[in-house]
């Protein structure tokens, strides 16, 4: 990049930035970061018939400006920094929020499912124990049979008899 060789060029060329008078036009006075960065915002984005006034409103502030008041836009330039980097805090965790949200969905579709599964479960070894339960009387049943009755015609399910 090459050097300029007058003072004036070279004071040109740098950013001009300080209190300025209708930065906005919802403010009489505001602290600009960079005057022709914001020339060149009105002269692309802003409707044609507000170019004009804009432009020859937007002027930097000559006078010495009251303590307060420039203590009081350093605090606001200050808090405008951080609610930026909160800002973008927000924004991440917000990202970090989706993802999880994604993660919890598919955890909860998976639970559901296992809930499910474990129902089914659930219900074969009600049943299962039910069957086990009946083995065992039938079998307590079967030994009393025996015991007290001893007949050869019953098979454990029914009473065969002889053909004839």
């Amino acid at each position: 990049m090459k050097k300029c060789k007058s003072k004036q060029a070279q004071k040109k060329m740098k950013t001009k930035k300080g209190f300025y008078w209708h930065v906005h036009h919802d403010k009489l006075l505001e602290w600009c970061y960079d005057y022709q960065e914001r020339v060149n915002y009105i002269k692309i984005d802003k409707p044609k018939n507000e170019i004009k006034t804009r432009l020859r409103l937007f002027k930097k502030v000559k006078a010495k400006l009251p303590k307060e008041l420039v203590e009081a836009g350093k605090k606001y330039i200050e808090a405008g920094k951080k609610c930026i980097e909160a800002g973008k805090k927000y924004g991440e965790a917000g990202k970090k929020y989706c993802e999880a949200e994604k993660e919890y969905d598919e955890a909860w579709k998976k639970y559901g499912e296992a809930w499910k599964k474990y129902v089914e479960a659930w219900k074969k070894c009600i049943e299962a124990e039910k069957e086990y339960d009946e083995a065992i009387v039938k079998l307590q049943l079967e030994k009393l049979h025996e015991k007290e009755c001893g007949c050869s015609e019953w098979n454990g399910e029914e009473l065969v008899f002889d053909e004839e």
